[in-house]
C-alpha cells in the first residue's frame, strides 16, 4: 500500500492512498489497483498474463505502466479522517496488507459494476448499427423498386 501527500493550492494536504493486488484467477495474473483519493474510490485492473510476473515487470507497471489502467470511479460510502500514523503501525499494516490475498469486495463490486457498464455501451452500439443497417437495406430496397418503375 502507498500513500502520495499532495499539496493542493490552499496549503492543505490531501492524502492519496493506493493498493496494487496481483490476482491469480484460474488462467491469467491480473493486477487490481484500488484508489481512494479523498471522498472517490477507483478501481481498476489489467490482465498481466499465464505466467507469473517477475519483480522487474510489477515495478514498471507500477512507475510507467499505470497509465494503461481505466480507472472506475465509484462514490466512497464513508469519509475517514486523515490522521498522523505512527510510522511502526504504518510499516505493520502494509506487511499486514502484502500477506493478505485477493480483492476487497468493495474493488470486486466496482469492477463488476464498471463491466455492466461496458456490457450496456456495447449492447447500445451494437442495436444502433443494427438498426442503422436494417435501414439501409430498406433504403436500397425502396430504390430498387423505384428504378424497376422508371418509365423509359
Amino acid at each position: 500500500m502507498s500513500r502520495l501527500q499532495k499539496n493542493n493550492q490552499g496549503g492543505d494536504m490531501m492524502v492519496i492512498q493506493s493498493c496494487l493486488t496481483i490476482v491469480f484467477d484460474g488462467s491469467f495474473y491480473r493486477a487490481v489497483w484500488e484508489r481512494h483519493d479523498g471522498a472517490t474510490y477507483s478501481v481498476a485492473s489489467v490482465t498481466l498474463g499465464s505466467s507469473m510476473p517477475k519483480m522487474p515487470v510489477i515495478l514498471r507497471l507500477v512507475n510507467i505502466g499505470w497509465r494503461q489502467f481505466h480507472f472506475h470511479q465509484v462514490n466512497a460510502d464513508q469519509q475517514k479522517a486523515v490522521r498522523r500514523q505512527n510510522p511502526k503501525r504504518a510499516q505493520r499494516l502494509a506487511n499486514q496488507a502484502l500477506k493478505t490475498q485477493g480483492i476487497s469486495t468493495k474493488a470486486q463490486v466496482a469492477l463488476q459494476s464498471q463491466l455492466e457498464e461496458k456490457r450496456t455501451l456495447r449492447k447500445d452500439a451494437y442495436t444502433a448499427q443494427k438498426r442503422l443497417l436494417k435501414k439501409r437495406r430498406y433504403q436500397q430496397r425502396v430504390q430498387k423498386r423505384r428504378n424497376k418503375h422508371r418509365g423509359h
